[in-house]
């Protein structure tokens, strides 16, 4: 893989909430509570989702994730070092975005370059590496 564009930026969400009254109760009862993600620009999202529908040859369109085009660090894991959760609340990690486009099931998403996640995820107890490796989901083809 190579990478596609110049780094840039995503800003952490502790929590992300599901809906605009702020729940993070799923469908399946879980919750969003251990979940950590990199919110990234919209426009970033609509640009990379636009280059996807021309790359299939205009035959199929994605639409956009829940929480916009970002990046999972912590998936439903509770920290060992709950003292640094949180912590970084808004703060802002910097991403290398790598080619080419990948699917799964219904997700389409760009493998992912960010060091300072993956140190974010050892300072929480957590494996350096997660479950699955660092990606910018930019929709879903629902």
């Amino acid at each position: 893989m190579t990478p596609l564009l110049p780094r840039f930026d995503g800003i952490c969400r502790f929590s992300p909430p599901l809906d605009p009254r702020g729940g993070t109760v799923r469908r399946d009862g879980r919750t969003t509570a251990w979940w950590l993600i990199l919110q990234c620009d919209p426009e970033w999202g609509r640009y990379l989702r636009h280059l996807y529908h021309l790359d299939v040859r205009r035959t199929r369109s994605i639409s956009d994730p829940l929480w916009g085009p970002h990046v999972s660090i912590v998936q439903d894991e509770m920290p060992a070092d709950l003292a640094a959760w949180k912590d970084r609340e808004g703060a802002t990690m910097s991403l290398e975005l790598l080619y080419p486009p990948q699917e799964i099931g219904d997700y389409v998403f760009f493998p992912v370059r960010c060091e300072a996640a993956l140190e974010y995820r050892e300072r929480l107890g957590l494996p350096r590496e997660p479950r699955y490796p660092l990606h910018l989901t930019i929709g879903n083809l629902k």
